[in-house]
């Protein structure tokens, strides 16, 4: 990433961090019109949900009070309104502690019950865990019932009455709450012998509607969440409600507004004015279309950022639980109008301009989080439009994800059946294509009645599968077919880049055989191109030594020569005759050595004195030629197994080229020494004529580097150089750089 886009992404960050910072900053701003709000759609406490319900489950309360007071003992909420699972769980107590002498007719009674097979005793336990349970679940449930209406009852009046109308307990000083008109707000409750309640009277904004709720609520059971299944519908077991008592309940305005005074915002009149709600997704449209604005002038963010390249499914899932935490924040902003979070940073020691400054700190944190994530989403969706809709799906989607998988799955798997190797044995071939129709058909099999239609789709496809198979085996092998027939024609530069699948062992083979065939051209015309070389050069070199001795035979056979001239001629036949001798001798022994038949005499030959010996040997044509020879060579012994016949004559060829080739007055350099466990033996000069062969063709027969054959040599000394070298397990190699022609000669060492 280069730094201009790197810096053109801080900028973008910094820009999303103010955007956000900005927005809840304005929304902790609007925290004084937020509670104005709340004033003005502020409903009377008496027609809260909250309220009318838990004025219901005093009636419970009240009548355990009332219970209690009558028996004069304490009392569990499990006994007074669940007399009968009490005394059935009382009694199974007692049962399970009585001793044994009275216990053998219930054993007895048990065993006639497990003969029968009704699990009696099972059964019994169950029952009992469950009665158990259920008490707890009661008293749990009491607690709750008391402490809810433990928060109304001081600020209002209420009575209990009996059946016939008398005053059981009076919390209203004495006055008549029904007849009182100072009442704001009245509700009279009945219920009958059966326990059903009744609304007998309401008074107080809207009647109709307090009139039904109290009613939904009376009608209610408050234990029915803890009834079993088993048990639900056993009447033994459900709870009983009080019977023929009344209880009159009535507030006035200065107990209205003394408990809204206390409870503040207890019903969330912050969430009935919705002023929070409504802002809240105002500003998230807001950020959204700013986030998207700005994500306008940097669209490389995306792809170069990982955690801007989160699947749709996971923005899309984060986004939304961003908003709705976001919509849940109305409680934050009620908290923090009621004052608790300042009056507990002061309660900390906090000074009060610190604590006010912390409060709004916190707030504008929370609020940060959801405008956060709308960005982030944003950010993440923008790449639609960018790498476009399908490409987004394909690569932005936990489904595309799956769906790609699926594929590349299932290209596999028939790739894998498809396959198949020829060299492999045909039954493990065999087996994998039974063993993947096997896990198909499994998994279709555990379907039960679905499994029908589905082998019957599967049977559909596995034509279509099968048949595209066949059609692409076919193809393959016409691919395979032509590519043959050319080779038959003589092409062998005929290329397969197709996927043969079942059949590529034989595209293998085909390379094999291509390779080789063009090993076996090449080697066939190198060879008859050396053939050729050989007749031509062979005849042109013996031609001239050989026309040479017949003219000065024929210039011997003329009377009239005269005695000086006749011991020329017979010189100049001598000469030739030695350079004819010469040339078949080397052709005889390169013969021999291009064919291995050639007997080496091996034994314990120091190379370094062998070279000397042969540059003394032919000091007088090194001093004749105006080459500076310069040498360079170990001052101990190095001894080889060798032939040093052989040998000699591999160094005599190498210097005498030197002699022939080398340009006049320049260089040479011989250097001898051990490298990684060998003799390396360099020969450097600049050669006279421009070097424009290949340095492999030097060492043909017949080659020369004087290519128009104008000087003495047979064109074999670097040929028989060669061969002797390789006969001796060693290597010899020709290098030209420019002008500068190097043999390089390496033997082993032992």
């Amino acid at each position: 990433m280069d730094i201009k886009s790197r810096n053109r992404h801080r900028i973008s960050l910094f820009l999303a961090v103010i955007v956000v910072l900005c927005v809840s900053a304005v929304m902790v701003g609007l925290y004084p019109f937020f509670k104005n709000e709340s004033f003005r759609n502020k409903e009377p406490v008496y027609q809260e949900r909250g309220f009318l319900k838990y004025l219901t489950y005093g009636n419970y309360v009240l009548a355990m009070e009332q219970a209690r007071a009558q028996k004069g003992e304490i009392l569990s909420p499990f006994q007074l309104f669940f007399p009968n699972a009490a005394d059935e769980l009382k009694n199974q107590w007692n049962t399970q502690n009585q001793p044994d002498t009275e216990n053998q007719t219930e054993q007895t009674t048990v065993t006639e019950y497990f003969s029968e097979g009704m699990g009696y005793e099972e059964e019994s336990d169950t029952r009992q865990r469950y009665l158990q349970e259920l008490r707890h679940n009661c008293v749990r449930e009491f607690d709750n019932w008391n402490r809810n209406f433990g928060r109304i009852r001081n600020f209002m009046d209420y009575q209990v009455l009996d059946g016939e109308g008398t005053v059981l307990t009076d919390h209203s000083d004495g006055r008549s709450i029904s007849s009182d008109k100072e009442y704001q707000f009245k509700a009279v409750l009945h219920y009958d012998g059966q326990g059903r309640m009744e609304v007998i009277s309401t008074e107080g904004g809207d009647t109709a509607s307090l009139l039904s709720l109290l009613q939904d609520f009376g009608d209610e059971d408050p234990m029915e969440q803890h009834y079993a299944d088993e048990y639900k519908y056993d009447s033994q077991l459900k709870m009983d409600n009080p019977q023929n008592m009344t209880f009159t309940y009535g507030m006035t305005q200065q107990q209205i507004d003394a408990f809204q005074e206390t409870a503040g915002d207890m019903f969330h009149s912050y969430d009935n004015s919705g002023s929070v709600l409504k802002l809240f997704l105002g500003f998230v449209c807001a950020v959204a279309v700013i986030a998207f604005f700005f994500s306008c002038f940097d669209v490389t963010w995306q792809g170069s950022s990982r955690i801007l390249r989160t699947p749709f499914e996971v923005v899309f899932s984060i986004g939304s639980g961003g908003v709705a935490f976001g919509a849940g924040l109305t409680s934050l902003v009620e908290v923090t109008n009621q004052g608790e979070l300042f009056a507990a940073l002061i309660r900390a020691n906090f000074l009060p301009g610190v604590a006010d400054i912390m409060v709004k700190l916190w707030n504008v944190f929370w609020w940060s989080i959801p405008f956060g994530v709308v960005y982030w989403s944003v950010l993440c969706l923008r790449d639609v439009i960018t790498i476009g809709l399908k490409r987004y799906l394909r690569e932005r989607t936990l489904c595309g994800w799956f769906w790609g998988w699926i594929k590349r799955v299932c290209v596999k798997t028939y790739k894998y059946v498809g396959n198949i190797n020829l060299k492999e044995q045909p039954d493990r071939t065999i087996f994998r294509i039974v063993g993947v129709n096997f896990i198909i058909l499994a998994l279709l099999c555990s379907m039960w009645f679905l499994g029908i239609g589905a082998l019957v789709l599967y049977s559909i496809i596995l034509f279509f599968v099968m048949r595209k198979y066949y059609k692409d085996l076919r193809e393959k092998y016409q691919i395979l077919l032509n590519a043959t027939n050319q080779i038959a024609e003589g092409n062998l530069e005929v290329v397969i880049e197709e996927d043969l699948s079942v059949f590529e062992p034989f595209k293998k083979e085909m390379q094999k055989i291509q390779s080789g065939f063009k090993v076996a051209v090449e080697e066939e015309v190198k060879s008859q191109k050396l053939k050729t070389d050989l007749i031509s050069n062979m005849s042109h070199d013996l031609k001239t030594p050989l026309t040479a001795i017949i003219t000065y035979v024929n210039l011997m056979k003329d009377e009239r020569v005269t005695p000086e001239q006749r011991k020329a001629y017979i010189d100049i036949l001598e000469q030739k005759s030695m350079r004819l001798k010469s040339l078949i001798e080397d052709l005889f022994e390169i013969s021999k050595a291009n064919s291995n038949n050639v007997t080496l005499n091996l034994e314990e030959v120091d190379i370094v004195s062998l070279l000397k010996e042969v540059s003394l040997e032919l000091s007088d044509k090194i001093e004749e030629s105006s080459i500076d020879f310069r040498w360079n060579l170990p001052e101990e012994k190095i001894v080889l197994p060798l032939d040093g016949q052989k040998t000699y004559r591999i160094f005599d060829n190498l210097l005498t080229n030197i002699i022939k080739y080398a340009m006049p007055n320049t260089r040479a350099y011989i250097d001898m020494k051990k490298v990684d466990g060998y003799v390396v033996t360099t020969l450097k000069n600049v050669s006279a004529a421009e070097l424009t062969f290949n340095p492999e063709e030097i060492t043909e027969r017949f080659a020369r580097g004087d290519q128009s054959r104008n000087t003495e040599g047979s064109g074999l000394g670097m040929a028989i150089a060669k061969s002797f070298v390789e006969l001796q397990n060693g290597k010899l190699q020709v290098e030209l750089e420019a002008d500068l022609f190097r043999v390089i000669i390496r033997w082993p060492v032992n």
